[in-house]
């Protein structure tokens, strides 16, 4: 996702595509996404998991609200354009977690959901002493299936892509906001 943007972001001020839409796994970068999408609709149609809808210009977009990922490639099979395509070794996706401040830890609530969620293992917990532990998460663990968003009690667990080379250079837990 690095790299151009559409005019829409453009037009919009977001010049560094932080705010991009998220499509179906395995997903071209958004130019040529939206260039060679017919907006047929059927990735939408084969989601097991409900998770796709059809967003602003007729495009699939992940809707995490009302569920996770699994991954299952229902989408790329069902996929007339042939965009949507499997590559090996590479991840479905540069989408990964980000835990904001409005966690419920950091307001010394006692609250573990994302970790519980989170079949990757990608969150873990660090005590602190007279207060709940604090959330760490670890990006390279993380696969972006979204798991984690649905359940946050307080909504604090965004999902948007993350720069390939960042992902490359954390190579250890990435702390946030404590």
């Amino acid at each position: 996702m690095a790299g151009a943007i559409t005019r829409k972001q453009f037009l919009r001020g977001d010049f560094k595509n932080q705010h991009a839409p998220i499509r179906p796994p395995y997903a071209p970068g958004e130019m040529q996404f939206t260039e060679q999408c017919t907006s047929c609709a059927e990735c939408i149609n084969s989601c097991p998991e409900n998770i796709l809808i059809n967003a602003p210009g007729n495009y699939p977009e992940v809707d995490f609200s009302k569920g996770e990922c699994t991954f299952c490639f229902e989408c790329v099979e069902s996929c007339n354009d042939n965009i949507l395509s499997l590559e090996e070794d590479l991840p479905p996706w540069h989408i990964k977690a980000n835990i904001t401040d409005q966690c419920l830890v950091f307001k010394g609530v006692h609250c573990m959901i994302c970790r519980e969620q989170c079949e990757a293992d990608a969150f873990t917990f660090i005590p602190k002493v007279g207060r709940p532990p604090h959330p760490v998460l670890n990006s390279l663990l993380c696969n972006g299936c979204g798991a984690c968003y649905q359940p946050c009690p307080n909504h604090s667990i965004k999902l948007s892509y993350q720069n390939i080379s960042e992902s490359k250079n954390d190579s250890c837990l990435r702390e946030t906001a404590l």
